[in-house]
């Protein structure tokens, strides 16, 4: 399956052109306001976050399931971090507690899922209530300010001249793509969300690699977390509202379908993008922002329809390698 995945290029090359046509019609349209070089650094900060939430995404789909508890990941972390540098812990420490946190509630959710057969659906919507309530009862649903300056590095700053967030999701990016491309637990993953009982027969520990993919994906949403908050300087428990539903968007978009078996990280970086060019320049045109969740909703229906014609296109391809032709 893993081989089949490399021979989906047409799809990210349909995205790079809508990128580019988006970006020409809001630069021609707003060339003060879209094309300058704030506006280009803020979308780095933004794509920098949401990639890096839609990457831990994508493992959760590829390998046949998905976590729409990653926003409230999100905000657990947010506060957990918050109330340890308040405490007095230094901030690389309460930064990697709060990581630590994240990976958690994915290990949680992996394990519900794939020991104890909840679906994927019904366990992270548990968690979605649960986590975001308990995020909640730590600060009594408050909002905290007056972070330490220093935690700026994680999101708002610039590393070398680049912004930070850019910089972050670059080295996710890169050790993601190492472990699906490179790794036995990579190959594994792919190979569940295609087929969770051949991989069984084959004498994998489906289990256990079901619930690394989670964990990855929690480990993931708590990175973003970190850098949602230290890019707004604030931490609450609803900071990460709406990124269950952007980080499926564009891991869809980008081509990793839904069921599992098949994506590109290359496509889910097109993917983040498109959408990021595209909220951003209907914030500039003054759209209203109901209309752009209604925008992004659509979106997200035609990739799922593209996605599930992608999924028949394959399956029909696998159908032909596999029979043998009469001669």
């Amino acid at each position: 399956m893993p081989g089949i995945v490399r021979q989906v290029p047409a799809a990210e090359i349909q995205i790079f052109i809508a990128i580019v046509f988006l970006a020409s019609v809001f630069s021609y349209a707003f060339p003060d306001s879209f094309a300058t070089t704030g506006t280009l650094l803020n979308m780095a900060r933004v794509v920098g976050i949401l990639l890096v939430v839609s990457i831990g995404q994508s493992f959760a789909l590829i390998v046949g399931g998905f976590d729409i508890s990653v926003g409230a990941t999100m905000g657990l972390v947010s506060v957990i971090c918050a109330l340890l540098m308040r405490a007095g812990i230094g901030v690389n420490e309460a930064v990697g507690l709060g990581v630590l946190a994240g990976a958690v509630v994915g290990l949680v959710n992996g394990i519900g899922i794939s020991i104890l057969g909840v679906t994927p659906f019904v366990m992270t919507l548990g968690m979605l209530t649960s986590v975001r309530g308990f995020a909640d009862q730590l600060v009594n649903g408050r909002v905290i300010t007056g972070l330490p300056h220093n935690f700026a590095l994680y999101g708002r700053a610039a590393w070398w001249g680049v912004p930070s967030a850019t910089c972050i999701a670059t080295m996710i990016l890169l050790i993601a793509w190492f472990i699906l491309q490179r790794t036995r637990a990579g190959l594994y993953i792919f190979s569940i969300g295609g087929s969770r009982e051949t991989t069984r027969v084959a004498g994998v520990f489906v289990e256990l690699y079901e619930a690394l993919a989670y964990t990855l994906c929690g480990t993931m949403a708590g990175v973003g977390g970190v850098m949602l908050t230290s890019r707004v300087a604030v931490a609450q428990a609803s900071l990460g509202q709406g990124y269950e539903l952007l980080s499926v968007a564009t891991a869809v978009i980008g081509g990793v379908l839904i069921g599992g078996g098949v994506g590109r990280l290359t496509g889910v970086v097109l993917g983040v993008i498109l959408v990021t060019v595209l909220n951003t320049g209907l914030d500039i045109a003054g759209v209203n922002p109901f209309v752009q969740q209604i925008v992004t909703g659509l979106v997200l229906i035609s990739a799922v329809l593209l996605s599930k014609a992608r999924a028949v296109s394959i399956r029909a391809l696998v159908r032909q390698i596999a029979v043998p032709r009469r001669g």
